[in-house]
This record gives C-alpha cells, structure tokens and sequence, in this order.
C-alpha cells in the first residue's frame, strides 16, 4: 500500500486501482502528472532508520528547492516482510523527472500516474 496524506486526509493507494480522492486532489492544484518518490533502501539494500531518514530529507529538500509541494506518506509491504518507506506524492511532477529523482537516490522504481488517479509502477532504468 502507498499512503498519502492528502489535503483533505490520508488516502491508501493501491496499484491499478483509481482513486477518487487523489483526483480531486490532483484537480483541486490543477496537475495531472504525479509521482511517489522514496530514497529509503536503495537498491532494495536495507539501511539503517536514521540513514534511510537522512536521505529522505535530502530527497524532500531537493523536492522544495525545485518548488514542488509534497504531500507526505508511507509505503507499506502487504506482507509486513519490509520495512515501511517514507514517501512522498508530488503533484504537477512530470515523468521524467520523477524517474532522474528516483534513479539518483538509488530507487528500483517509483509509483506514478495522471489525472486519472490509477497508481502504475514505472520501473527505473
């Protein structure tokens, strides 16, 4: 599960599956493209929490240098079989540069989408 906070409240995205709130709130900031990004566990190597924590910072921190909002949140393994990720949606972030972001910090993949608001993992690379 990918949860976000949303403005008007959390939200559980599910890969392939719509979600209604996210449009609104992707409607609501007038931006179709999205992206959840992640620096935690690069490489599907398990770090420490507070090296997985230092590099989620220097991931929000590139994020709002560029001028992006972020909309903070959490993936989770069904399984419970991993650690949970700190995350961030970022509305109005284009393809291309969600895929540099999540290459940069090391990501396997990301999570994105577009108005539409149906979650699609776009692999890296």
């Amino acid at each position: 599960a990918y949860c976000v906070d949303l403005p008007g409240g959390g939200v559980s995205l599910r890969l392939g599956e719509a979600s209604p709130a996210l449009v609104a709130a992707l409607a609501a900031r007038g931006v179709g493209d999205w992206a959840i990004l992640c620096a935690a566990n690069p490489g599907s190597q398990v770090l420490s929490e507070a090296e997985n924590a230092r590099r989620f910072g220097e991931l929000y921190d590139c994020l709002a240098a560029a001028g992006h909002d972020c909309w903070l949140g959490v993936n989770l393994a069904d399984a419970g079989d991993w650690p949970p990720e700190a995350s961030v949606c970022v509305p109005g972030l284009a393809p291309d540069e969600a895929l540099r972001l999540a290459a940069r910090f090391g990501q396997n993949a990301i999570v994105a989408g577009d108005a539409r608001g149906v979650p699609t993992l776009v692999w890296v690379g």
